[in-house]
């Protein structure tokens, strides 16, 4: 679902596909295989019929707004208001719905995110990633719910994105799901801060494993070990601090050559190793999100709503909402204007 208004118009009908996973057109649009049976509800929902198949669906079908009683607009202005920062209470208060409705729209939103993103995000091609973890609580401040992110430096394209307590198994969560959406994962530089958890798991999700060869023909095996590629290499960017202020930032090349992380650098257009993206995306995600905003009571009372509303914003920052980095320079200045901003991703 999109969050710009012209989504309360009907999509083209060629642009839908079969939802039947038995049809031979099985999620191919514009095959001209779809007529409109009938048209029911409020909103003017369309019933599609397949002609090769047969089958008959909702034109909501696999989408988040499939079941729901809520008008349509109402529902993206529920969206809307999520993603622009307000709290459930608040945004029920807007839009004039009850709470409850709030609640179970931002599950589905947030679990109709998250399988998009898994639909689309694979087989990406990068030159380097920066991770960092973001620090949040659910129901009570003790109950520690971070989300951990890794983005792409050059797009600030989100890779992946997991939720949880701040410990080894976030991180490993977070870098395999970074390195299986990849196609080059033994080609990448990686930027994170000093989290000793990075430093370890770094040669076991992205570099290559092997097994040392035994040493006579008795006893066990050797264990798998991990060798780093050339072209792959790990940074650290540690900020030492007295009381709150940063006071020294140290950077550790712990995997892979410093010649291979200059090159990216170059690329990058960075003069010093950091983690200035995922910076600014954490206090993107913040705006975006009332359960992250740092002082004030808006968090979730429930871990599975900060969960969903956590994917929710994920998804209107990768794919509704435009910013800087989607900019591309023109061919040749039209007038005053040199850049135009067309979606890259």
């Amino acid at each position: 679902m999109d969050t710009n208004k012209s989504t309360l118009t009907r999509s083209p009908l060629d642009s839908l596909a079969c939802v039947n996973e038995r049809c031979e057109l099985y999620g191919q649009a514009g095959q001209e295989n779809l007529t409109v049976r009938k048209v029911y509800g409020k909103d003017q929902i369309r019933f599609l019929r397949c002609r090769v198949c047969g089958s008959e669906f909702s034109e909501r079908k696999k989408t988040a707004l499939w079941n729901t009683k809520v008008r349509e607009a109402k529902a993206i202005s529920v969206g809307e208001h999520l993603a622009e920062g307000c709290s459930l209470k608040g945004t029920a208060r807007l839009v004039k719905v009850d709470p409850t409705t709030v609640r179970r729209l931002n599950q589905r939103l947030g679990e109709h995110g998250e399988a998009f993103h898994d639909e689309r995000v694979h087989d990406v091609q990068l030159e380097a990633l920066e991770a960092d973890e973001r620090h949040g609580y659910a129901n009570d401040k003790r109950a520690a719910a971070w989300e951990a992110e890794i983005v792409d430096p050059v797009s600030k394209f989100v890779l992946s994105h997991v939720q949880g307590r701040r410990n080894e198994a976030l991180i490993r969560r977070l870098l395999s799901d970074g390195a299986s959406r990849l196609t080059n994962r033994h080609d990448i530089v990686l930027l994170t801060d000093g989290d000793a958890s990075y430093a370890t798991l770094f040669p076991e999700i992205f570099g290559e494993p092997y097994r040392p060869s035994r040493n006579g023909r008795r006893g066990r095996f050797p264990k798998v070990r991990f060798r780093i590629p050339r072209r792959l290499a790990h940074v650290q960017v540690i900020k030492h601090r007295q009381g709150k202020r940063v006071v020294d930032i140290e950077v550790r090349h712990t995997h892979g050559s410093q010649k291979r992380v200059d090159q990216a650098l170059e690329q990058l257009g960075y003069s010093v190793p950091n983690t200035s993206a995922i910076e600014r995306r954490n206090g993107t995600a913040r705006r975006m999100n009332a359960h992250q905003v740092r002082r004030s009571l808006a968090f979730s009372r429930r871990p599975d709503t900060k969960v969903a509303l956590g994917w929710w914003g994920v998804t209107v920052y990768n794919w509704c909402r435009p910013h800087r980095s989607l900019r591309q320079q023109l061919a040749a200045p039209v007038g005053k204007k040199s850049i135009c901003n067309e979606h890259r991703r």
